[in-house]
């Protein structure tokens, strides 16, 4: 195949890739804050698992999926790059609803004990 087109393919998908790795980031680095600031609560609750997984899973599913396609052309690349971005946005969207829930809780848990 075409070094042009698979070329093309990786830098559209890494375009798309940025934006769940930009979200991420931005939560890795504000949600300890806003945590302390609104339920002044200490690092401990903050769930770091969660924010570097969603930092890491973008680049990791993007560079695998370019390793394992670029041989195979810039028509397999795009559809396993597809299949990523979209396990990429589904397990973004599973982490802020833990996100969320453990939010939640720090919301009651300052509402009922002050």
């Amino acid at each position: 195949m075409n070094l042009t087109s698979r070329l093309t393919v990786a830098f559209a998908a890494a375009l798309l890739f940025a934006y769940p790795f930009w979200t991420a980031l931005g939560n890795l680095i504000n949600l300890p804050g806003y945590y302390q600031s609104q339920f002044g609560v200490t690092a401990d609750s903050v769930p770091w698992t969660l924010l570097i997984v969603s930092v890491v899973m973008p680049v990791v599913v993007f560079i695998g999926a370019v390793a394992v396609t670029w041989r195979r052309g810039a028509g397999a690349m795009a559809l396993t790059l597809t299949a990523g971005f979209a396990t990429v946005n589904a397990i973004a969207l599973t982490t802020l609803a833990f996100e969320k829930e453990i939010e939640l809780r720090l919301v009651i848990d300052f509402l009922t004990n002050g």
